[in-house]
């Protein structure tokens, strides 16, 4: 696909003398904690035309705002007062997904040492003005913003599109074209190439950034190619380097932890996110890391003030769960102090009113407390109501089912156990933290052997029955391996692997024989079920691409 007939960079139609650009059709948001700023920022905009123009005074209430609008240009101050300040809104939107490449982000600022912060961050925005600034500045930097993005364009809508080869290969004709914007081609090459988990594409363009200038997100860009290619201990002296010279890239802490745990090396993985949730104590997912790690190493204070943390700063929030109440009720109940473990479960009742899920963990937490305290009748009570709500449940979580297995085996019921253990393990057979975690259950009640054989054996039964379908394509049988697979979903349905293979199948099938109205409505179904618990799988990337060819080559509209 040719995107420009260009025999140089003048004849370029998106050049900025070229491009007339109506702010008066532009819809800005501005974002600002002081409402005498955000009446001066509007006046401001109004000077060279802008009218379309909504407010936010905190970084929720812009995030509610672009929830439901969609907007061309967001100005934001970097200081919201309490709670996130702008870049932590710029990497909530960005991570949610909530703008698309083409919106501008212009972060607006009194602190002279944002310079410094922008240049360490791994989503930086799209520029930044220093106040104070005049309307003809912010004009002139928007006209720059809006060329580069026109420049973009055709690039950031098959990304939106999620087609990802296409937009490849369009990254190489404005290479070609121009090479006014080279690094940020580069860079857009390089994050399209580690989404669809082509490490090795990935890190010859991370090192070619690098050949050219030495910057710290293509550092991180190679450290995370090698951390793919499951080269741990190289790619973990690259982002401990990255956090030695840049100690605000918060990103690279996270990394290099990840780096250290699939090492092995627990202890260092967990003093890593104590020093990075230290300095920035407000990020839930970063807090639960340091909790899990922490509680793994038998670090029980570091634990618990971690899920403390969780529970604090996501206090009305959507982003905590009933698990965090149940790991902090672990935690009470290996502490001894069962009051406190019981009283937890309470408050997330309470917290989650009507919620069967917590009701489940409620249950399974009170059973183990009442257990290690002693009061065996009460125990065996709420074991009963936890098994009624597990078998009535349509969805259980990791944790959750695994402390309900610990507590089948405690009250006797190793049938029931085994049951719910071969389960888990199927649906997660290749999730190292889940098959860690269930030894770590075993080896705790003194049934290692047991727990081996019986962790083993579900796992090869489903790498088993994987291998079959495989062996029936390869023999020519495509339609016998897609129902095949398609009756191994109906009965591991939370086996992302199995999902996807199954969706593989169908579009493998459809590519030889042709459309299927029902099985693309199946493979679809499939996709979209990985999609919501995964959204940044790279398989999933690569099958909803191969759907979209198979559909284009048969005439279907998507």
């Amino acid at each position: 696909m040719s995107i420009f007939k260009a025999d140089n960079a003048n004849s370029n139609p998106l050049s900025e003398s070229a491009l007339e650009i109506e702010f008066e059709k532009k819809t800005f948001l501005v974002v600002d904690d002081i409402t005498s700023m955000r009446a001066s920022m509007r006046i401001t905009i109004s000077t060279f035309g802008g009218v379309r123009i909504d407010m936010a005074g905190s970084a929720n209430d812009a995030i509610y705002k672009i929830e439901r609008k969609a907007y061309d240009i967001i100005l934001c101050d970097y200081d919201l007062g309490e709670g996130k300040d702008g870049q932590q809104l710029l990497e909530e939107i960005k991570r949610r997904k909530l703008i698309k490449n083409s919106v501008i982000f212009m972060m607006v600022t009194a602190e002279q040492r944002y310079e410094k912060v922008v240049s360490a961050v791994e989503m930086a925005p799209d520029d930044y003005l220093i106040k104070p600034f005049t309307g003809e500045t912010l004009r002139t930097r928007l006209m720059r913003l809006v060329y580069k993005k026109a420049f973009f364009a055709p690039v950031y809508d098959l990304m939106d599109k999620q087609e990802f080869r296409k937009a490849i290969l369009v990254c190489d004709e404005l290479l070609v074209l121009n090479n006014q914007h080279l690094i940020d081609l580069l860079r857009l090459k390089g994050e399209i190439y580690l989404m669809l988990g082509e490490f090795d594409n990935s890190k010859n363009i991370y090192e070619q950034i690098l050949a050219i200038r030495d910057i710290p997100w293509a550092r991180m860009g190679l450290a995370k190619s090698l951390f793919n290619m499951e080269n741990f201990g190289e790619a973990a002296e690259i982002f401990l380097q990255v956090t030695q010279e840049n100690p605000n890239y918060m990103d690279a802490y996270d990394w290099l932890a990840k780096s250290y745990t699939a090492i092995g090396d627990d202890v260092s993985a967990q003093k890593v996110l104590m020093k990075v949730t230290a300095k920035s104590p407000r990020i839930l997912p970063r807090q639960k890391s340091l909790g899990e790690a922490a509680y793994s190493n038998g670090d029980l204070d570091t634990a618990l003030a971690s899920f403390g943390s969780v529970l604090k700063f996501g206090k009305h929030s959507t982003f905590t769960a009933p698990e965090d109440f149940a790991n902090m009720s672990r935690i009470y109940m290996d502490k001894g102090e069962y009051d406190q473990a019981l009283s937890t479960m309470s408050d997330a009742r309470k917290n989650f009113k009507n919620s069967p899920e917590v009701e489940l963990h409620a249950a399974v937490m009170d059973s183990l407390v009442y257990h290690k305290s002693g009061d065996t009748e009460a125990a065996k009570k709420a074991f009963e109501s936890a098994k009624f709500l597990y078998e009535t449940s349509e969805s259980t979580t990791g944790n959750a089912t695994l402390d309900l297995a610990n507590a089948c085996f405690l009250n006797g019921d190793d049938v029931t156990g085994g049951e719910i253990i071969k389960k888990l393990i199927i649906n997660n057979h290749d999730n190292k933290q889940v098959l860690k975690q269930t030894e770590s259950m075993f080896k705790k009640l003194g049934m290692e052997a047991k727990g081996k054989a019986i962790i083993q054996s579900s796992s090869r039964e489903l790498i088993t029955l994987n291998n079959r379908a495989v062996k029936l394509a390869q023999e020519g049988d495509i339609k016998g391996a897609v129902d095949l697979l398609i009756e191994a979903v109906n009965t591991y349905h939370a086996n992302t692997f199995i999902t996807l293979n199954a969706a593989h199948a169908i579009l493998v099938y459809m590519q030889k024989e042709g459309w299927d109205d029902d099985l693309s409505q199946t493979a679809k179904k499939y996709l979209q079920k990985v999609k919501e618990r995964d959204p940044a799988n790279k398989k999933l990337l690569l099958l909803s691409e191969l759907m979209k060819e198979i559909a284009h080559k048969f005439g279907i509209k998507t």
